[in-house]
């Protein structure tokens, strides 16, 4: 994690409910024995000190990937916090859908990665990622950007469009007192997670190398729009 996107590095115990989490959540979710793959899952719901409920990505899913009475962790993040906990799973369920249910947990583990609160857009932006192996050139493609703070970015793409810890460029049209204008900037991805129901991966990126143009830059625009 970049410090330009990160408050702490320290691993805190919180409850679950502070979380925040919303339905449609994408997690990961794996059994722990020998051999399990990890399994790309969403949240539905919780009730607490009961149970919580994950269950298969899309309307595809036809298995939850987990064994009742097992143990499994569960990893996710929130837009604000990277956590991991975990559970027993209770029960696994078909109807009326699938689902599996596992026991609530007592706390969780978190990390604090984002230092302030993003403005949600939609707004069209383009990205330069790395060359792919034997390319000279970095690849360009079109993607959407959903929010924006003054140190990051969450942009939603069709694929994870490069690896943790590659840096591209992003360029964004926008408008400053009513006149357009573009805004490039380097960043580094920081994650990726599939985006629940939806074809595609939200894509968390921090900025690097700000100059000062740049800050007054985001400065107007987080201040701007309406959150």
């Amino acid at each position: 994690m970049s410090q330009d996107d990160s408050t702490s590095a320290d691993v805190s115990r919180m409850t679950l409910r502070a979380l925040g989490l919303r339905t449609g959540m994408a997690l990961q979710t794996r059994r722990l024995v020998e051999g399990a793959s990890k399994k790309e899952s969403q949240y539905f719901g919780a009730i607490e000190s009961k149970g919580v409920m994950v269950g298969p990505i899309g309307p595809e899913g036809d298995q939850t990937g987990l064994e009742e009475g097992e143990i499994c962790v569960v990893r996710g993040f929130t837009g604000q916090y990277e956590f991991s906990f975990l559970s027993k799973v209770l029960q696994t369920f078909e109807k009326p859908f699938v689902y599996a249910l596992l026991a609530y947990p007592s706390q969780v583990d978190a990390r604090l990665v984002r230092q302030s609160m993003r403005t949600k857009v939609s707004w069209p932006t383009s990205v330069q990622v790395p060359p792919a192996p034997g390319a000279s050139e970095p690849t360009e493609m079109e993607v959407t950007l959903v929010d924006i703070s003054m140190q990051g970015a969450m942009i939603k793409a069709h694929n994870a469009i490069a690896a943790i810890g590659d840096e591209l460029t992003v360029t964004m049209a926008v408008i400053l007192d009513e006149a357009p204008a573009e805004l490039k900037l380097l960043a580094r991805v920081c994650h990726n997670n599939k985006a629940g129901n939806d074809a595609g991966f939200f894509v968390g990126l921090a900025f690097k190398n700000l100059v000062q143009q740049d800050k007054l830059v985001l400065s107007y625009l987080t201040q701007s729009r309406p959150t």
